[in-house]
C-alpha cells in the first residue's frame, strides 16, 4: 500500500500528471519514432471509447471522461529468438519469439462484496486478484466490487516471459490467409508445445497448445500468446521473487509488489488486443499482406476472454474501430462463466470512477442489431466430464441449475437459442472428457494417456468448420448438447458427441484418480477406469474374500478415498465385466454398446459398434476420416476379453 502521505502528494500533483500524460500522447500518436521499442503498435489512450451506440457501464465501467484516461500500450517489442520448424507436410515455418512489455488499463476489485449464497454480502469477501478492463467474467463469480480503475504493467524477462510466438510460413505462397490467435487458460507463461504429427494420419495429442500443430498443418499463421494469468487469493509476492504484473490503482493502491497480492492479467482484453495488433502488423510486414480472416481460439480462461470479446458490446474491435476477430473457437470456457444474460446495474462510488454492482431485475443483454454487429460466428466445445462447480452466482440465472461446470455450459447453450443466437453460436458437448483431454497426461504418463479420450480429431474438423463458416458461409454441424431443454428450444440440436470410448465402453473415465505410481490427478484429466474382461467372484468389500480373490477386482477408490461406483449399487462391489455393462446399457435404453438378453460380446459385435459410431460422427462432420479409420483398426485389437467368457 502507498502511504497516506504519498497518496496526498499524488492528489496534489494529479492535474500535472494528467497534463504530462496528454502531452506524451500528443507527441507519440502518429509518430512511431517517438517510441522506444514497438514499431508494430503505437501507445494509446485508455479506456478507449468503444464504437457502440450505448455504453454499458455495468460491464465496461464508466465512459472515458468519467474515469481518467491515460496512455498505455506496448513499450517494447523485441525479437528474442527465431528458428525454422516444419509442419506435418514438411512445409518450413519460421518460429519467432517476440518479447513484449508495456502497460494496460483495467479494474481491480478491492475490499469487495460477494453476492450470496457464495458470500454474505459483507465487505472484503469478494476480492479477486485479477486486473481486467471489463468485469463480465469477474461478476460471474458474484463479485459486486467496488472495482477500482488503474494501470497494470507487464514485463518481459527470462523469469517473466510475456511474449508471443509467431508461426509463419517461410514461403508466403504456403499461407492459406488465415491467422489464429491462441489464448491459454489461467496459467503462468505456458510454453508452446508440439507432439509428433504425420500427414494423412490420425495424430494423438494435437490439443497441445490450443491445437497449434494442426493449425500450421492447415497452412495458417498461428500466434501463441503468453501471459501471467495466475492471480489467486492465496498467492503473494515474496522478497526476491521476480516481478510479473504490477498494478497502480487510481486511489494510490499498489499491487504485485513484495508483500502485496499477486495480480493476474487473466481476462484483460486490452492485452490480447495489443498482442493481436502487434502480430497482425508483423505478419503484414513479413508476408507482404495481412490476414484474410482472423480467428480467436481460447481454452478455459482464454475461452472466457473470448466470451467477453463477443458479449461486451464494442470490445471485439481493433484500435481503428473495425471488427477485430472474424470467428471464435471457445474450448471449455472457464466454469461456464460469462452467460449471455446480465442482471446487474452499476453505481459509481468515488471520484476515480470506481463502481459497484447491484443485482437488478432487468436483463441488459438483448443482442439487438447494434450488439450483433460486433459479434462473429462462434464454435464452442463443452467438456462434459470436467468436475467442478460452486463458482458462479449470477442473479436470475443459476438458481434453477445444479452448480456444476457442465450444467452452467448447457444452460448457456439454451440461453443462446432463447436469445436468438442459435444461428451465430454453435455448442458441442463431448462426453467423458475433462478440462484437459489425453494430451494432459501424454508427456509424463504416456501409458495412462493412451487409454484416455483424445478430442483432437473433433477439434480439427470444428476448426475447419469455423473457417468455412466465416470465409465461405457454409454452416457448421448443428449444436450437440446433452440437455432436454436445449432440444426442446431447438429441435435441430442433438445429443452430446460420444466417441467410441463412451459409446462402446470398455471402462469409465473419472477425475481425482490415483495413478499407478501413487501420484494423483485433480479435476482436469479424466483417467480410464477399466471394466473386467472376465467374470470374477461377485462380492462387496464388506464380505470375506474368497480364496484367491484379488482386491484389484473391486471397484476402485479415488484419491480422496471415495468409491468410484461402477455398478450404481451404493457399495463397493466387484467391478462389472464389459459384457455385463453392455447388457445393462440395453436395459437402460442406450442405443450403442448394448447386448440383448443371452447375447454374448464378440469381436465382430465390438468392431461393429465402433465402426457404426465413428462412421456416423464422420458423416455428421464431427470426426476426420483419418480418425474414423484409426478407431476401426484399433477396435480389432482392443482388449475386451470375450474369449475368456466363452
Amino acid at each position: 500500500m502507498i502511504t497516506k502521505k504519498y497518496a496526498a502528494v499524488i492528489d496534489v500533483y494529479r492535474p500535472l500528471l494528467r497534463f504530462i500524460t496528454l502531452l506524451t500522447f500528443i507527441l507519440c500518436t502518429g509518430n512511431a519514432a517517438a517510441q522506444e521499442g514497438c514499431k508494430y503498435l503505437e501507445r494509446y489512450m485508455a479506456p478507449p471509447a468503444m464504437p457502440a451506440e450505448e455504453w454499458n457501464a455495468a460491464m465496461a465501467g464508466p465512459k472515458p471522461g468519467e474515469v481518467e484516461q491515460r496512455l498505455v500500450g506496448p513499450e517494447s517489442c523485441t525479437i528474442v529468438e527465431e528458428k525454422i520448424i516444419k509442419n506435418a507436410h514438411g512445409v518450413p515455418y519460421r518460429q519467432i519469439t517476440m518479447g513484449i512489455q508495456g502497460t494496460v488499463f483495467g479494474y481491480s476489485a478491492k475490499n469487495s462484496r460477494l453476492l450470496p449464497p457464495i458470500g454474505t454480502g459483507e465487505d472484503g469477501e469478494g476480492r479477486e486478484n485479477t486486473f481486467d478492463d471489463q468485469i463480465f467474467i469477474m461478476q460471474a463469480r458474484g463479485n459486486m466490487g467496488p472495482y477500482v480503475p488503474g494501470v497494470g504493467r507487464y514485463r518481459y524477462t527470462e523469469q517473466t516471459p510475456t511474449s508471443i510466438e509467431i508461426l509463419i510460413p517461410q514461403n508466403p505462397a504456403d499461407w492459406n490467409g488465415n491467422m489464429w490467435i491462441l489464448v491459454h487458460g489461467a496459467a503462468s507463461y505456458p510454453a508452446l508445445q508440439f507432439f509428433p504429427r504425420e500427414a494423412g494420419k490420425f495424430n494423438r495429442y494435437t490439443e497441445a497448445s490450443e491445437s497449434a500443430g494442426p493449425l500450421i498443418d492447415m497452412g495458417s499463421v498461428v500466434i501463441w500468446t503468453r501471459r501471467d494469468a495466475t492471480g489467486t487469493d492465496e498467492d503473494t509476492v515474496k522478497e526476491g521473487d521476480p516481478l510479473s504484473n504490477t498494478v497502480l490503482l487510481d486511489d494510490g493502491t499498489e499491487m504485485g509488489l513484495p508483500g502485496t497480492t499477486l495480480m493476474g492479467l487473466n481476462n484483460n482484453l486490452g492485452l490480447i488486443r495489443d498482442f493481436t495488433e502487434i502480430s497482425r502488423n508483423y505478419v503484414k510486414e513479413q508476408l507482404g499482406k495481412g490476414p484474410e480472416a482472423l480467428f480467436f481460439r481460447g481454452h478455459s480462461a482464454g475461452g472466457a476472454s473470448g466470451r467477453s470479446f463477443l458479449i461486451v458490446k464494442g470490445m471485439n474491435t481493433d484500435h481503428q474501430g473495425k471488427k477485430l476477430f472474424d470467428g471464435f473457437y471457445l474450448d471449455d470456457s472457464a466454469g461456464g462463466r460469462g452467460a449471455p444474460t446480465y442482471f446487474w446495474d452499476a453505481t459509481v462510488v468515488d471520484e476515480t470512477g470506481a463502481f459497484r454492482l447491484q443485482p437488478t431485475e432487468k436483463d441488459q443483454l438483448s443482442f439487438d442489431a447494434d450488439q450483433r454487429r460486433y459479434m462473429a460466428p462462434v464454435i464452442e466445445t463443452i467438456h462434459a466430464a470436467y468436475s467442478g462447480g460452486n463458482t458462479s452466482t449470477v442473479p436470475q440465472i443459476f438458481e434453477r441449475v445444479y452448480p456444476t461446470y457442465a450444467n452452467y455450459k448447457r444452460e448457456n447453450a439454451r440461453l443462446n437459442i432463447e436469445k436468438g443466437l442459435g444461428d451465430l453460436w454453435k455448442s458441442y458437448e463431448i462426453a467423458d472428457v475433462s478440462h484437459g483431454d489425453a494430451t494432459s497426461e501424454a508427456k509424463r504418463y504416456p501409458e495412462l494417456a493412451k487409454d484416455m479420450v483424445d478430442i483432437g480429431s473433433i477439434a480439427i474438423v470444428l476448426e475447419q468448420a469455423l473457417v468455412d463458416w466465416v470465409r465461405n458461409g457454409k454452416k457448421p454441424p448443428e449444436t450437440r448438447v446433452e440437455a432436454v431443454d436445449v432440444w426442446e428450444a431447438d429441435p435441430k440440436t442433438g445429443p452430446a458427441i460420444q466417441l467410441p470410448e463412451t459409446a462402446c465402453p470398455r471402462g469409465i473415465f473419472r477425475t481425482y484418480m490415483n495413478r499407478p505410481d501413487g501420484t494423483s490427478v485433480g479435476s482436469s484429466p479424466a483417467l480410464f477406469v477399466p471394466f473386467l474382461t472376465e467374470l470374477r467372484p461377485q462380492i462387496n468389500s464388506n464380505q470375506d474374500r474368497p480364496p484367491g480373490f484379488n482386491d484389484e477386482w473391486l471397484e476402485p477408490l479415488n484419491r480422496e478415498g471415495y468409491l468410484v461406483d461402477m455398478t450404481d449399487s451404493g457399495q463397493r462391489d466387484t467391478r462389472p465385466t464389459i459384457e455385463q455393462v453392455w447388457h445393462q446399457r440395453y436395459r437402460e435404453g442406450k442405443k450403442t454398446g448394448i447386448l440383448r438378453p443371452y447375447e454374448n460380446l464378440t469381436r465382430e459385435r465390438y468392431v461393429e459398434c465402433v465402426s457404426g459410431v465413428v462412421t456416423a460422427l464422420h458423416k455428421d462432420g464431427l470426426l476426420t476420416p483419418e480418425a474414423k479409420d484409426w478407431y476401426i483398426e484399433k477396435a480389432k485389437t482392443d482388449v475386451i476379453g470375450y474369449q475368456a467368457n466363452r
